[in-house]
């Protein structure tokens, strides 16, 4: 009986562990994506004025559009493929937790046993 309630501590943890680690990468990619907006709206937007000023000297002015456009594609698909980006870590708590509730079910018949011995056991308040 007592690996059951363990086996059910390590699903919880694995749970828990779980959760905090999507947390986290749901914070990490609304970070980046933040981080690509402010670099889209500022950053560019002063870099657009002095590259098309300098290009259209060399390229005219058609030409130098054509080319800050591919720059800016290029840099927001570089920051929209690092937030899609998935770690490792919850997928493996995951399976912690699946193979320790996928025993407990196997267990299942004892475990509701002792948890009705349990209930009768503990004093009433």
């Amino acid at each position: 009986m007592n690996r059951a309630f363990r086996l059910a501590c390590i699903a919880l943890a694995a749970e828990g562990l779980r959760l905090r680690l999507l947390l986290r990468a749901r914070l990490r990619q609304g970070a980046l994506v933040a981080a690509g907006l402010i670099f889209c709206l500022f950053a560019l937007a002063l870099a657009h004025v002095a590259a098309f000023l300098s290009l259209t000297g060399v390229t005219g002015a058609i030409g130098a559009a054509l080319a800050l456009a591919g720059v800016d594609l290029l840099i927001a698909l570089g920051l929209l493929l690092a937030a899609r980006a998935k770690p490792a870590l919850p997928a493996e708590a995951r399976a912690v937790r699946e193979a320790a509730l996928a025993e407990l079910r196997a267990m299942w018949p004892e475990v509701a046993l002792a948890l009705m011995r349990f209930r009768r056991e503990r004093p009433r308040r």
